[in-house]
């Protein structure tokens, strides 16, 4: 359940925030290696519930592949509207996933508690790893505009900040929370939270010189960090019952 609950995540968050790199700008190409990325994942996703008994889940799951599916094939029509009534399903489709594994498996004292964690957890997993493969990108796509890694640089920032007010938000209604006394937590909060703002400066400072090899580099660090954060987050609110 932990494993499906961090593949749809990060499959939500590589396609909810593929609109903030533009479709003219990277390409058809990057669009459709992204829309299979995210469908593999989430078919992996679909896998782990189905072992897990989870069936209700495996469901959800199988249907955000098969709405990916077809946004992959109606790509070629941009402006019809298959293709931007089908965007906005698998866009829903994703997040409602999301939602569901994150209530299945944190089983929290309110619904609205797992639509927090999982749109934090959603978001941060997204623009970190999606500003880490559009770095890749560059190398194929030379002569690129720099402003979608700039706005997923700003999204990071953005997630990483709403992360540490949600967890900071739990604690104060939960005080005092006994994962506060666990080692993990503090591992946690180390490389998920502390370490995407730290690495901010050093990301920014690079894209804002156009230097991509270089952000890149860092982002390699950053996606590690936000992985290490997410991975341990979610077995923390396992046993917590609560967002952390």
């Amino acid at each position: 359940m932990l494993l499906a609950l961090f593949l749809i995540d990060l499959a939500a968050g590589l396609i909810l925030f593929l609109p903030l790199v533009g479709r003219r700008n990277a390409g058809v190409k990057f669009y459709r290696m992204i829309f299979i990325i995210g469908g593999a994942l989430a078919l992996c996703a679909c896998a782990a519930h189905f072992l897990a008994g989870r069936r209700d889940l495996a469901t959800a799951d199988a249907i955000v592949v098969a709405l990916t599916v077809l946004v992959f094939v109606v790509l070629r029509y941009p402006k019809r509207i298959i293709f931007r009534a089908s965007a906005t399903l698998m866009a829903f489709g994703y997040l409602s996933a999301a939602v569901l594994a994150y209530h299945a498996v944190v089983q929290p004292s309110h619904l609205a508690w797992s639509i927090a964690g999982a749109l934090a957890a959603t978001a941060l997993l997204g623009s970190v790893n999606l500003a880490m493969l559009l770095g890749h990108w560059y190398l194929v796509v030379r002569g690129m505009a720099i402003d979608p890694l700039k706005r997923l640089t700003m999204a990071t920032l953005v997630a990483a900040i709403a992360r540490i007010a949600l967890v900071i938000l739990v604690i104060a209604v939960h005080w005092p929370p006994p994962a506060l006394k666990d080692i993990f937590f503090w591992m946690r909060a180390g490389w998920g939270l502390l370490g995407p703002l730290a690495l901010f400066p050093m990301v920014w400072g690079t894209v804002k010189i156009r230097s991509t090899m270089a952000a890149t580099g860092i982002l390699y660090v950053d996606v590690v960090a936000v992985i290490i954060g997410e991975v341990l987050g979610g077995w923390l609110s396992a046993l917590a019952h609560m967002p952390l």
